[in-house]
């Protein structure tokens, strides 16, 4: 979902006045995260204010699944301890 028109305003407004190659290349950048990626304005929309909290539920359920293990400890490929 792209960012709020808002922010297209705005980044529009810095391309025209860009004087150099670099800057001009750093906004359109910008320009394809806002297009392209969620932001904190579609964060807020979706009801994840505090990035924090947003899978508490999950997380606690995933903290309790681990405190009931018992097995072996967990490895990586290469045999360290994770």
């Amino acid at each position: 979902m792209p960012a709020s028109q808002a922010a297209f305003e705005a980044l529009a407004v810095r391309l025209r006045f860009a004087s150099d190659p670099g800057s001009v290349d750093m906004l359109l950048d910008t320009w394809l995260d806002y297009r392209d990626r969620a932001t904190e304005w579609d964060a807020k929309r979706w009801g994840f204010e505090d990035p924090d909290r947003w899978c508490e539920r999950e997380r606690a359920e995933l903290n309790r699944r681990a405190r009931l293990y018992v097995g072996p400890p967990p490895m990586d490929h290469e045999g360290e301890r994770l």
